[in-house]
């Protein structure tokens, strides 16, 4: 019998980066229908690396359902000759090709192998876009999540600087309110002073808000950190909820169930 792995590789990534991925120091997931997880060899000729990184991820699946296969390999398909009947499915998602003047070239893989050859793959890509978060309303945390400490801790501080402001603002102009009352004798000097404050308050507001709503802004569209992203299958097991319409013309939302 034969095991068969069918893979392929995405968007043309074979080439030697400029620099060097994240995820080639090591990466593992274990998602609901596949396996993601990084895989390197060496050798004089870079092909020859490709393949051997290539093999090893055959290899691993060979230990861990106790088979001894023996693999063939052409290009990026394969097939491996065991007594047992089993199938791999795996597919390249990104490539990397590191190497010195006078030493051998190392090729890093990062693979996704199907849990079962009947299973959907999650869509898997090497990006530096993240989706959309409820963080975004939340002063710097979008960004902090996405990678971006400097940025984050600046609207963190931002905000708080303009929420001080106001409240200092206003207390000021309370104070000048009250002291009006206290000694009439100063009243136009002091509610000048009060206005003058409650404009500073009111600039604070304003400055607050546009940092907000550029927080909000750069929370929901500005790329991140660079980072594996996993879309799950859609034929993954769950409860999800789906708008739906009778034939009498009354419209709702029916709960459907993934088996």
């Amino acid at each position: 019998m034969f095991f068969t792995l069918s893979a392929c590789l995405l968007g043309g990534q074979g080439v030697t980066a400029q620099e060097k991925p994240f995820w080639a120091d090591g990466f593992f997931a274990d998602a609901e229908n596949s396996y993601i997880e990084v895989t390197s060899a060496t050798d004089y000729d870079q092909a020859t690396a490709r393949q051997k990184a290539y093999d090893e991820i055959i290899k691993r699946r060979s230990i861990a359902t106790g088979t001894n296969a023996q693999v063939s390999t052409s290009q990026n398909m394969a097939s491996i000759e065991s007594s047992h009947n089993l199938i791999v499915k795996s597919r390249i998602i990104d490539e990397y090709v590191e190497r010195t003047p006078g030493s051998p070239y190392k090729v890093y893989l990062l693979v996704q192998t199907a849990k079962n050859p009947t299973y959907e793959y999650e869509d898997v890509s090497v990006t530096r876009k993240y989706p959309f978060s409820g963080r975004c309303f939340v002063p710097g945390a979008a960004q902090i999540w996405k990678g971006n400490k400097g940025k984050g801790g600046f609207f963190i501080a931002a905000t708080a600087l303009g929420a001080g402001g106001i409240v200092a603002s206003f207390c000021m102009k309370s104070s000048y309110e009250k002291l009006i009352q206290e000694d009439p004798k100063y009243a136009m000097e002091y509610s000048q002073k009060a206005d003058m404050w409650q404009n500073i308050g009111f600039g604070c507001i304003a400055f607050t808000a546009a940092i907000y709503l550029w927080n909000v802004i750069d929370g929901a569209v500005a790329p991140g950190k660079e980072h594996v992203w996993i879309r799950k299958s859609s034929k993954i097991k769950g409860v999800s909820l789906a708008p739906t319409a009778s034939p009498y013309g009354d419209f709702g939302l029916a709960m459907q169930l993934k088996f």
